[in-house]
């Protein structure tokens, strides 16, 4: 049996699930890719994100040529991470399915998130992606979270909004109860509708995968460079609502004057000024020391550092140093 040597880091997100593979000094050897991941809680969660999970590591053990026994650690950032207790109890399962490292740990994706962003130092978080939330951390260790209350109760700046944006001003345009977007005719092509109308149908069914919602906000993006004003408020609202989330962590763990490195993660920052600029100016408006920054590094790194810190790995300049060298040839 090969010795066990290797780093799994998973990032598990609601449009997709990513994993990255190392060796113990920080080299990456390889990257996969799976479905999305969801609560595990909800109906059909475990088998969901069993896919996922699965599909990610053999895709980075496939292409690294690397056997399932000489992975080390696995560190998992899952955007439903389950808390601590018996509810973990699945996740531990999924992994042992497939390998059977030394150390298994798991973590919501916004700690991950923050670790890939910062290369492992304090500062806060954005993550806008299926659903967004933000995250927080001193360099005495104190935590704060706002916003993540899920796509029922918040989200507000997700895709998942956009997209639910999206459906509502079409809806609005197809009763005449609001502006002319195009916004419609984009939404009936993505569900293959002949009327707005049928949409209940759709999204109401059973079985329905909510991220097909957050796969509108591209086209939300698009209606708006030309020029649509439904898609563009939508946007301006999506960019507002996270730099509330910005601020809401702020106030938690630092002092007004302080300065504070936030970091943008997740699909909806793609998108660019249209998110940025109203959410630097919610920003600067409360807390103009703050500064947004573009991460050192995606997530799935950040669970790599997490995995190499659990066997005891010092993640030095040398380490990231390997990370920032290797990294661009798996991506």
């Amino acid at each position: 049996m090969a010795a066990k040597r290797l780093l799994l880091g998973i990032d598990g997100g609601q449009t997709s699930t990513k994993s990255l593979l190392a060796e113990p000094d920080g080299t990456i050897l390889s990257a996969g890719k799976g479905p999305a991941s969801d609560h595990f809680h909800i109906e059909g969660g475990v088998e969901r994100n069993r896919r996922a999970i699965h599909g990610t590591t053999r895709e980075a053990l496939t292409r690294a040529g690397a056997s399932a026994d000489e992975v080390a650690a696995v560190v998992l950032g899952l955007t439903g991470a389950p808390p601590a207790g018996d509810a973990r109890k699945p996740v531990y399962e999924i992994i042992h399915e497939i390998v059977q490292p030394e150390q298994i740990t798991i973590h919501p994706d916004y700690i991950t998130n923050l670790t890939g962003a910062s290369s492992g130092g304090p500062g806060v978080v954005l993550v806008a992606g299926g659903g967004c939330i933000g995250y927080g951390v001193t360099a005495d260790g104190r935590e704060g979270i706002a916003g993540g209350y899920g796509f029922l109760l918040g989200d507000e700046g997700s895709a998942f909004k956009i997209g639910v944006g999206a459906i509502r001003a079409a809806s609005f345009d197809g009763d005449k109860r609001g502006e002319p977007t195009v916004l419609t005719q984009f939404v009936c092509d993505h569900f293959e509708l002949d009327d707005i109308r049928q949409i209940p149908r759709v999204v109401y069914k059973a079985g329905f995968e909510r991220n097909r919602i957050s796969l509108l906000t591209p086209k939300v993006a698009e209606a708006a460079e030309a020029g649509d004003r439904a898609a563009a408020r939508i946007l301006t609202e999506a960019g507002n609502s996270i730099g509330l989330v910005a601020l809401g962590v702020m106030r938690q763990l630092f002092g007004p004057g302080d300065s504070v490195d936030i970091y943008m993660t997740g699909g909806v920052f793609n998108i660019g000024e249209r998110i940025t600029g109203p959410m630097n100016s919610a920003i600067a408006a409360d807390w103009p020391t703050a500064v947004t920054r573009e991460p050192r590094f995606p997530p799935a790194v950040g669970a790599i550092i997490v995995a190499a810190r659990s066997l005891g790995i010092v993640v030095d300049d040398a380490f990231l140093g390997r990370i920032e060298a290797t990294l661009p040839a798996v991506l």
